[in-house]
């Protein structure tokens, strides 16, 4: 039995991408949770490259890139219009 290690490398980036999605529900202010979901977003596209060379399949790049474009679109404009009083 061998390991792909490509497709052990993909888990390990959805296990962090999950961890960093939990970080996304408490958190304390409107820029962390902004934060937290841009890294989840990039740890989630490093994930899909490397499931695409485990499972050379390539239909899985360009999905990954146009959910991560609307997602990164979504927390700029987020942050633009919604600003949060620093004390």
């Amino acid at each position: 039995m061998t390991i792909d290690i490509w497709l052990f490398a993909a888990a390990c980036f959805y296990f962090l991408v999950f961890c960093a999605i939990l970080r996304v529900i408490p958190g304390p202010t409107l820029n962390d949770r902004l934060i937290a979901l841009n890294v989840a977003t990039t740890l989630a596209c490093a994930g899909s490259v490397t499931l695409t060379v485990s499972l050379g399949n390539l239909l899985i790049l360009p999905v990954t890139a146009v959910i991560a474009c609307i997602v990164f679109g979504s927390t700029i404009r987020i942050s633009q219009t919604r600003r949060e009083l620093v004390p």
